[in-house]
């Protein structure tokens, strides 16, 4: 049986040299016009680490939050790809009036868009979600049996018509209402724009694809949900998710 991961802890002093040097690494990643450093609220007891800096626009997410992001680097025909940031963890019990916290998220976020423009939608995620108080009192990983870390992908849910998600259930309710018991041999039933709409209304982004999975490898070395072990990892983590990230970008 595969141990139980411990709770990545650290103290505020700490943290603050963590977020310096994440700060580093995100404008060492980011276009040579944008100057960032990750900016922390100290006053929440889940603290949130983002991005700030010359060069930032702000624009709202698919989840309704108003974030920063950075120019990452230029595509095709004048559109960017963007970056976003976010790092949270929660405050534990005081030793001595020292604050203590534990480690809950890091996620890089790409948007894709034109400079000052607010429409920037959200095209995918690296996130590592770790060994944390997901449940409110019991340590756990988030979404049971996801992989940590992962890729989420939101190009589904950002880009959609206005009325789509209304177009995709009527066609599923009629599909469901003509529906017949008996096996018949397969012929399409729904011209190309219908079945285009019913898959864009998928909600993809909530699929969690395990991004440190050794599958190949037999047990207990082939879990997919791991937790970072000190803030190296953490650090190490966005630096290699960044330079992969950019790596593939530029092929589009």
């Amino acid at each position: 049986m595969t141990a139980l991961p411990a709770p990545l802890n650290a103290t505020q002093s700490k943290l603050v040299m963590h977020f310096q040097r994440t700060g580093v690494i995100l404008a060492a990643a980011v276009d040579i016009s944008v100057n960032v450093r990750v900016d922390v609220d100290w006053a929440l007891p889940t603290i949130v680490g983002g991005l700030n800096g010359a060069g930032c626009e702000f624009i709202p997410r698919n989840r309704g939050l108003r974030v920063p992001v950075a120019l990452l680097l230029q595509l095709q025909q004048g559109l960017w790809a963007w970056l976003g940031y976010r790092e949270e963890w929660d405050e534990e019990r005081r030793i001595r009036d020292i604050r203590r916290f534990s480690f809950r998220s890091v996620g890089l976020t790409i948007h894709f868009g034109l400079k000052n423009d607010v429409f920037k939608p959200q095209m995918f995620r690296a996130e590592w979600a770790g060994w944390a108080k997901w449940s409110g009192v019991e340590y756990s990983f988030q979404a049971a049996d996801a992989g940590h870390p992962h890729w989420q992908f939101d190009a589904l849910d950002s880009l959609p018509d206005a009325d789509l998600a209304e177009r995709a259930a009527t066609l599923r309710s009629r599909l469901k209402a003509e529906a017949e018991p008996e096996v018949h041999e397969f012929s399409p039933q729904l011209p190309n724009t219908d079945v285009r709409d019913m898959v864009s209304a998928q909600k993809l982004s909530r699929i969690h694809f395990a991004s440190a999975a050794a599958w190949w490898k037999s047990a207990p070395h082939d879990e997919h949900a791991h937790s970072p072990a000190d803030l190296a990892d953490v650090e190490n983590w966005v630096r290699r998710s960044l330079d992969y990230v950019s790596l593939e970008l530029k092929r589009l």
